[in-house]
């Protein structure tokens, strides 16, 4: 009686170990996916600032698919995704931003909400970065309209309030956007001095 009880614990036990090799190798190709839509999101972004519209926009496509696929599968492992997700709301963002003038929302990219609000706060950090190279160029209405966007971000996200558990790093970036506002409100005030 007792090898019989040892044979059936031996083959649930087997069972489990498969289960969760099957979730260990998902994690594994989720991990991967991951850190392509974050690395592929840097560079669609540093495409944009030196001026190739199309090419980031292809990137962005691309990253578009991925992050579909990667949605459709991370239920699990969430938490390990929503920093690839954040880079590519900032991705869009930012692009929709420079090239459309508008904000692109939420339901548009299908992503979780915080990482949307996550990556549109780390926007106002590229959009000083382009109205420095604008103010470089003498540009000063145009970097007025980014400046404008910059703080429409800050205003917009500045009642948001929830602890760190639910919204991580979001008051961080906060404190940070506001810095990067100042620092480019007074990079074009004294240009145009």
């Amino acid at each position: 009686m007792a090898n019989k009880k040892k044979n059936t614990l031996d083959k649930e036990i087997n069972e489990y170990e498969k289960q969760l090799k099957e979730k260990e190798n998902l994690y594994d190709e989720i991990s991967l996916e991951s850190r392509d839509i974050i690395r592929g999101s840097g560079i669609a972004i540093t495409l944009l600032h030196n001026g190739n519209k199309k090419e980031s926009k292809n990137k962005i496509d691309l990253l578009s698919k991925s992050v579909k696929n990667l949605l459709s599968r991370d239920l699990g492992f969430r938490y390990y995704t929503l920093q690839a997700y954040q880079e590519y709301a900032e991705a869009q963002i930012f692009y929709n931003l420079l090239i459309n003038d508008r904000f692109i929302i939420l339901d548009e990219i299908g992503i979780p909400t915080e990482s949307y609000l996550l990556g549109m706060l780390d926007v106002a950090g590229e959009l000083k970065r382009e109205i420095i190279s604008l103010l470089m160029s003498r540009n000063v209405k145009r970097s007025e309209q980014l400046f404008h966007y910059m703080e429409e971000i800050y205003d917009k996200t500045r009642i948001i309030r929830f602890p760190e558990v639910i919204l991580p790093g979001f008051r961080k970036k906060q404190d940070v956007a506001r810095i990067q506002i100042e620092s480019a409100g007074n990079e074009i005030v004294l240009f145009k001095r």
